[in-house]
């Protein structure tokens, strides 16, 4: 019934997506002189064979007179592969009944022009968005837009400074942890502008620059040592040193960095992160772009990253993505028509503080659109070396990292362990929507929300509680009640089950702990006492089975 509800949702928003006018939104980088030229053509318009110039010319009115004045040739925008995009298209059609977000990324074609420079343009995309078969234009920054913020000798243990991982006010992983939950099975991607390999935290574990990418060699510090932060939040080797990271049981954690070798496409790496993804994996957008006047909101403001979003949303993939470091209000009549596009199915994160009052910080862009927020503020972290360096070697060096940049990786963390629980226990995987979902209504609530909402901070413990609540319960097959009680509850030695008379000699019953796994069977007793001393200390549901009768009720363990 939730999945039901969520898909109708997006349904909604799919198609809402579609029929919303979104012409009029590019704009130029005021800081980067040079830039390239997207178009979305109308879906109406077939370009299957490839040949775009010739489709173009002959069935887009218009479009050759522009053709000829400015001496334009179109080549593929969105480079994925076909069997890639099929694949979408399917996991689409199953989860959502609909694969028009993936079909029309076809339909985005790179604009080559003579002498491209920004004013001709602008020029361009002002005319080519008047052509009746052009759903919009989009300008992307050819130069790099800034990130959001900011062996031996032997290394302490840091994990005692990493305190958004305990409980309230942080998000409580080491609970998740408890439980052996460390994000097993779930492969993580990146996409921003590098990291430290040869880092004491990742040298020996699968963190990786993805095949055949590179970062640029002009990529500064700054920019690198960004990706290492990020990296250790997430993935850092938990170990007797160093720090750990929140969810270092993932089966891998990829590099598709933005500024290549080859110059700086940011569609070329988000193609590439998704085109390398399957449905249930974890995509973080560790990336922003400018909004009104240049200041910093979410990457997918940007018409043709929201498009590249929506498609990787709607075939399964999670996308996490920092709402930007520009103060912002999402909800403000500037970014209307952004806001009418509907819901890219991404989750976008915002910037608290570390305090119990989870209040927005100065600078997280917020608005309706901000999902949910984590620290943006002292988080301990890998990189830069500006909280310490050990032996003055680069490899050793650490940082308390700041802004929408360390709130994004801490609530992909949540995701990554939430999805590789829900996925061990029913086979599933959980959509960004409802990760979503599942993150804000089990969450702590912001504070202030007057000083502009950026939605509440994840709480582990109730998250995985809601999980096994929503998804395990429903399969114990307790669909028709035997009234019965247990006393005492709490209990720390032995439980009494208070139940009627009525039952077979065959009733029995079973309890399960928190992670669905069945620690006792047994008919059920005559004396109705059982004894849970040998328990841990936690949460347990005990089922009662009698023919084709069955409740279940919970349980608690001192």
């Amino acid at each position: 019934m939730i999945r039901t509800a969520f898909f109708i949702v997006l349904l909604f928003w799919i198609s809402d997506s579609f029929g919303q006018n979104r012409k009029g939104q590019f704009h130029l980088n005021q800081s980067s002189e040079t830039h390239e030229l997207f178009v979305r053509f109308s879906a109406s318009v077939d370009f299957s064979n490839e040949d775009y110039n010739a489709i173009a010319k002959n069935h887009i009115p218009g479009f050759e007179t522009l053709q000829n004045e400015f001496s334009i040739s179109l080549e593929k925008g969105i480079l994925m592969e076909e069997e890639t995009l099929y694949r979408m298209e399917q996991n689409a059609l199953q989860l959502n009944n609909d694969d028009g977000s993936i079909k029309i990324l076809k339909n985005i074609l790179k604009v080559n022009i003579s002498n491209p420079t920004n004013e001709r343009l602008l020029e361009l995309a002002t005319k080519l968005e008047e052509l009746s078969n052009v759903d919009y234009c989009s300008l992307i920054s050819l130069e790099p837009i800034r990130p959001p913020f900011d062996i031996m000798p032997v290394t302490p243990n840091f994990e005692a400074n990493q305190n958004y991982i305990a409980a309230n006010p942080g998000v409580n992983m080491q609970h998740a942890w408890n439980l052996g939950l460390i994000g097993s099975g779930i492969k993580i991607r990146n996409v921003e502008y590098g990291f430290n390999k040869n880092h004491e935290e990742f040298h020996q574990i699968n963190a990786f620059l993805a095949a055949g990418m590179t970062v640029n060699s002009n990529a500064s510090v700054d920019y690198t040592e960004h990706g290492t932060a990020v990296f250790g939040i997430v993935y850092a080797h938990k170990g007797n040193y160093g720090v750990s990271g929140m969810a270092h049981g993932a089966t891998e954690m990829i590099l598709f960095p933005e500024w290549q070798q080859t110059g700086y496409n940011r569609i070329f790496a988000i193609s590439q992160s998704i085109q390398n993804s399957s449905p249930g994996d974890i995509i973080i957008f560790e990336m922003q772009t400018g909004g009104q006047n240049d200041q910093f909101v979410p990457a997918e403001y940007n018409n043709v990253v929201w498009d590249l979003t929506l498609a990787a949303s709607n075939s399964g993939i999670i996308i996490v993505a920092a709402a930007g470091n520009g103060n912002q209000n999402l909800n403000s009549a500037f970014y209307q028509p952004y806001m009418n596009r509907g819901d890219s199915g991404a989750i976008i994160v915002g910037a608290g503080t570390s305090t119990l009052a989870h209040n927005k910080l100065w600078y997280s862009t917020h608005g309706t659109r901000v999902d949910v927020q984590a620290w943006g503020e002292n988080v301990y972290t890998t990189g830069y070396g500006d909280a310490v360096v050990i032996g003055n070697d680069f490899n050793q060096r650490y940082t308390n990292f700041a802004g929408t940049s360390s709130a994004t990786p801490i609530v992909a963390s949540c995701a990554i362990v939430l999805q590789s629980y829900h996925h061990s226990l029913n086979g599933n995987y959980l959509t960004g929507p409802q990760m979503r979902e599942l993150l804000k209504v089990t969450g702590i609530a912001q504070g202030n929300p007057g000083a502009g909402a950026i939605g509440p901070i994840p709480n582990m413990q109730t998250a995985i509680q809601k999980i096994y609540d929503d998804y395990v319960l429903l399969n114990l097959d307790a669909n028709e009640l035997t009234n019965f009680s247990v006393f005492p509850n709490p209990a720390s030695d032995k439980i009494t089950l208070m139940v009627s008379n009525d039952l077979t000699k065959n009733a029995q019953i079973e309890i399960f702990n928190s992670l669905g796994q069945k620690v006792y069977q047994s008919l059920v007793p005559d004396s109705r006492e059982i004894n849970i001393s040998g328990y841990n200390s936690g949460v347990y549901f005990l089922k009662i089975s009698d023919g084709k009768y069955a409740t279940v009720k919970k349980i608690s363990k001192h």
